[in-house]
């Protein structure tokens, strides 16, 4: 049975950007490149925790106003690639602004596995990650968007989670044509806490198997010393503290201690038996608190230990933690088992002297002036506020629902906040908290509603407002225009389709369909061209204009769509439309479309159209404007000395989705005049696809059209034959 959504039937719709967030102002690696000059190879951060750029150049951007801060960046020409190598291993975040970009290209991530063999510590990276599309272009003056790359925590950015449990080893930008620049690049090597007074990886202590004699960490009085374990040379880092054969450890705090952290884990060699660690939790009385008996074995090479807290006040221990004692599991075989923590650290609740009991929980500020929801014009601000009980009040706001703080607005710190321009819909919520951030109270969500823009649809020309947004079943939303002369231009509204109808030359009612940025005019061959009249071939009283068309596109941009159909039983909403037993071409006559002044567009959905004329172009004729996800063609026929063209820019198809790339939908290319089919410009053999694929498909009354094979010849503008790749395939 042959698949019925065809290629004929989909309406476009914009995509999605990607998912934008605040820089986060704990980043443990931030430089906007301002003190680095050179090029190649040069490192940020400081070892053990930094990381290597190769293959970006250094530079100052022509205008300043891309960049986020500063006036460098990092920078990719055509056709080059960069990384960015953690030395030590682990992003666990990525964030920079994309500074300025008039090419495309992609991202690529790599994670890194750790594998335990008998104790010998093997590492090798996970295949890539997620597959970011970089931006086609970014205007001047415009504020670069951010991008964000989480490696495996579900709390931040979802839709960037990469499963890489060990985190991020490398990131490759690779860049196809134009320039890429990054600026402000900010790295978080690891998920541990932030504000612990001493926090240690054991990478300095010196050590090895069997040495067991006491170890200091931090500074007196804020100190432990760490008792009966030893230092081991593998793992998650260069160094972690063991135990193992069923043996104790021992960790004392110099100064009562209100919060401990750490990454703990008992690794085994052998699947036979699961131990049974556990940690013991004293307070300042010696009284045994609590036992955490939830260290992972695990097996598998992407192993990550557990990361554990312990609160002090959550156990009743106003106190404070004097101890932690650690036990291997003694039923366990020896040799499969062994306890070890890293990344070790803990926060003191006061020094010698003073009052260590653990102060009262402070009460949150009171809002008393919620920030309101309103309506603005598109491309106007929105101005909040809010108000609450308390002196020195602290403010953070976030894009999204009230509670979610994965989306920080950068700057906005004060009671009052004012946004960008908008053009869509937005939810904003603000979090105060006292001055020491011991309490916060969150806000209600304030819905910011643009109403729609006053757009005039009709530019020029001759046409009719029939209809405005008009709610499609499929979800979308269209202006309907009546073509009422030989010729229009036209626009469409934000998230909106605008869709012309007039008549072709077997009678079709054609509609022509557009969306995202740019304008389109619509022109009828005058030697073609009728007065409204009713369609013969449909139940309906409204009066088309007949013509043969040919369309220009102007101004498009990745986000453009455009498509052409004839109304049929396969797509009408209303099939009292259609005569029992009416025949139909069910094909649109079209003589050309032209895209001009524009840097590219979504794609072209134009599967049961038909090109065709006797002079002059004829087909597709986009050049050096590459098509993102698809092109579709029905087929193309010259004749008379009309040239046929399938010509677009290189770098098309690089956006993932269902039945990508260049399609001939039914037809054969095979030219009445016998001329060749234009694929590349003058001087160039270079086409915009890789392949070209055959399939089957529908036209708009249901009839089936087999796949048929590809026996025409391709040129460039200079008559240079071009070989060209076909794939044929049959959808069912």
């Amino acid at each position: 049975m042959f698949f019925k959504n065809s290629l004929t039937l989909i309406i476009f719709s914009i995509l999605s950007p990607l998912l934008l967030s605040a820089l986060p102002q704990d980043l443990e690696i931030f430089t906007d490149f301002e003190d680095i000059s050179g090029e190649g190879e040069f490192f940020i951060g400081e070892v053990p925790n930094r990381v290597k750029l190769v293959g970006f150049t250094v530079e100052t951007l022509e205008d300043p106003s891309l960049l986020h801060s500063g006036t460098k960046a990092i920078t990719l020409g055509p056709g080059q690639e960069g990384k960015i190598v953690a030395e030590r291993g682990g992003f666990q975040l990525i964030q920079f602004y994309a500074a300025e970009s008039t090419g495309a290209g992609r991202i690529e991530f790599r994670g890194k596995i750790y594998i335990d063999l008998d104790d010998l510590i093997l590492t090798s990276v996970a295949d890539n990650g997620l597959v970011e599309s970089l931006p086609t272009d970014i205007s001047p003056g415009a504020d670069p968007p951010l991008y964000s790359f989480v490696s495996d925590s579900n709390s931040f950015l979802d839709t960037t989670d990469f499963d890489f449990l060990n985190g991020i080893e490398e990131m490759k930008v690779i860049n196809v044509s134009g320039k890429f620049s990054l600026d402000d690049l900010g790295i978080t090597l690891t998920d541990r806490p932030v504000n612990n007074t001493v926090f240690t990886t054991f990478d300095e202590l010196s050590g090895g198997d069997g040495i067991t004699s006491p170890i200091i960490v931090g500074e007196s009085p804020f100190s432990a010393t760490l008792t009966g374990g030893f230092i081991f040379d593998g793992g998650r880092t260069i160094f972690a503290y063991n135990i193992q054969n069923g043996e104790t450890a021992t960790i004392t705090f110099e100064t009562p201690v209100f919060e401990v952290d750490f990454f703990g884990g008992t690794i085994v060699t052998s699947s036979s038996t699961d131990p049974d660690s556990s940690v013991e939790v004293y307070d300042t009385d010696d009284n045994l608190l609590a036992t955490f008996s939830d260290f992972e074995a695990d097996l598998s090479p992407d192993f990550k230990p557990n990361f554990i807290t312990i609160n002090a006040v959550e156990l009743g221990a106003p106190g404070g933690i004097s101890r932690l004692v650690l036990i291997d599991d003694p039923n366990v075989n020896p040799l499969f088992s062994r306890t070890r923590i890293d990344d070790f650290g803990f926060t003191p609740i006061g020094a010698p002297g003073t009052d260590t009991s653990s102060p009262p929980p402070a009460d949150a500020p009171a809002i008393t002036t919620q920030p309101a929801s309103q309506e603005v014009a598109s491309g106007a601000s929105a101005s909040l506020s809010v108000a609450a009980s308390g002196d020195d009040l602290t403010y953070q706001w976030y894009s999204g629902n009230s509670g979610d703080t994965a989306n920080p607005v950068a700057g906005a710190t004060s009671s009052t906040f004012t946004t960008s321009a908008l053009i869509a819909n937005e939810s904003y919520w603000v979090q105060i908290s006292l001055p020491d951030g011991s309490a916060t109270s969150d806000s209600d969500t304030a819905v910011i509603t643009v109403a729609a823009p006053s757009v005039p649809l009709v530019l020029e020309g001759n046409g009719d407002v029939a209809g405005e947004n008009i709610q499609h079943p499929n979800g979308n939303v269209f202006d309907q225009i009546l073509l009422t002369g030989e010729s229009i231009r036209l626009l469409a509204r934000p998230n909106q389709i605008t869709r012309v109808s007039f008549m072709d030359e077997t009678e079709d009612i054609v509609q022509v369909e557009f969306s995202g940025a740019g304008n389109f005019t619509l022109t009828l061959d005058p030697t073609t061209f009728l007065p409204p009249a009713v369609p013969p071939r449909y139940n309906q009283a409204v009066e088309y204009v007949t013509g043969r068309p040919s369309v220009v596109i102007d101004g498009a941009d990745s986000n453009t769509f455009f498509s052409i159909f004839t109304v049929g039983r396969i797509n009408a909403v209303n099939q009292a439309l259609f005569p029992e037993g009416q025949v139909y071409d069910a094909q649109a006559d079209v003589t050309l479309v032209e895209v001009i002044n524009s840097t590219g567009m979504g794609g072209m959905q134009l599967s049961n159209t038909v090109f065709s004329g006797s002079t002059g172009k004829v087909g597709i004729d986009a050049r050096g404007v590459p098509i993102a996800v698809r092109l579709t063609v029905g087929d193309i026929d010259a004749d008379g000395d009309a040239v046929p063209h399938l010509l677009f820019g290189e770098g098309s198809f690089t956006v993932a989705a269902g039945n990508p790339g260049l399609r001939i939908t039914g037809g054969d290319l095979v030219q009445t005049n016998g001329a060749s089919i234009v694929v590349a410009e003058s001087g160039s053999t270079t086409r915009g696809f890789d392949r070209l694929i055959t399939q089957n498909n529908f036209k708009s009354d249901n009839t089936p059209q087999p796949t048929r094979s590809i026996d025409a010849t391709f040129v460039n503008e200079d008559d240079v034959e071009i070989t060209v790749e076909v794939d044929e395939i049959t959808i069912e």
